[in-house]
Order: C-alpha cells, then structure tokens, then sequence
C-alpha cells in the first residue's frame, strides 16, 4: 500500500474515532440528563404529595406561593423529560457511535490486509460511501473536543493533516 495512501486511511480513521468517542461522550450526557431530571421531579412530587402528614404550618404564603411553585417545577422537569426525549437522544448517539466504531474497525482491516490495488481502491471507496451515507446528528462542540482530545491522548494516530505535505499549520 501507498505511504501516502495509507496516511489518508490513517487519518480517515482518527477523525472517525473522535466522531466515535464524541457520540459516545453525547449519549452519556443525554442519559445523565434524564436520569438527573427524573429523579429530581420523583424526589421533589414524593416531597409534595406526602406534605400534608407534615405538621400544619401557619404561613399562607407556603400554601399559596411555594407549594403551586414546587408543582409548577414538577411540572417542567417532567415536560423537559417529554418533549426533549433525552433518552431517545442517547439511544440515537450511541447507535452513531457504534456505527463508527464498525465504520474503523473495516478501515482497520484494509490497513491490516494484504490487497490488489483494485480490490484496495473499491474498499476504499465503500468506506467512503458509507461515511457520507451516515444518518448522523451533530454533537456539542464540547462532546467533539472531548472526543478528540481522548484520540489524541491514545497516541496512535499522526498529527491532523501532517500526512499533507504542502499544508502548513
């Protein structure tokens, strides 16, 4: 196989490993998230509908302002839950993680196998097709540098766009 060619497989696959860590980075996120919204609003209805056993206060205020405003926030916790879908989410990002994951598992192949140049250009070629034919959605921008900066840390590819010679950083 090419140098150069195989630089470009190489750099393929980091840029398709941080995109994996990065979706994978998101789900955990977005199940964090649900998690977190649905305790809250278990913890703070469970406080709500047992307040009548606790001792009768005599502030109007409590039953007039506090109590309607702590539903009120059951009310949005739950909503957020609805109509945000964080677990869809999470569901959805992970499935896009694991696509890239096979996505550089089959990159890994072709660097690791012996092939005629044709039979290594038409594999080249899938792999490209099935990158661009993707159904993904966008990560944070956090999620991305998180995702890079963990590749980076695994010391196993070279340096962004160092495989071009004519490119200066």
């Amino acid at each position: 196989m090419d140098d150069k060619l195989r630089r470009m497989l190489l750099d393929w696959m980091r840029k398709i490993h941080q995109l994996e860590y990065a979706h994978c980075y998101q789900s955990i996120f977005w199940s964090n998230l649900e998690k977190w919204i649905g305790i809250s609003a278990f913890i703070i209805s469970t406080i709500v509908a047992f307040s009548y056993r606790f001792p009768k206060l005599e502030i109007p205020w409590i039953q007039d302002y506090l109590l309607p405003f702590i539903l009120l926030t059951v009310a949005i916790l739950t909503g957020l839950q609805t109509f945000i879908k964080p677990s869809e989410k999470a569901e959805n990002h992970k499935r896009i993680g694991f696509n890239y994951e096979k996505l550089r598992h089959s990159i890994e192949l072709i660097l690791n196998t012996q092939m005629p140049e044709e039979k290594l250009n038409r594999e080249i070629e899938i792999i490209k097709n099935e990158w661009a034919d993707l159904k993904t959605v966008y990560v944070s921008k956090r999620k991305f540098e998180e995702g890079k900066k963990t590749v980076k840390d695994l010391k196993k590819y070279p340096e962004e766009l160092s495989f071009l010679d004519n490119i200066e950083k």
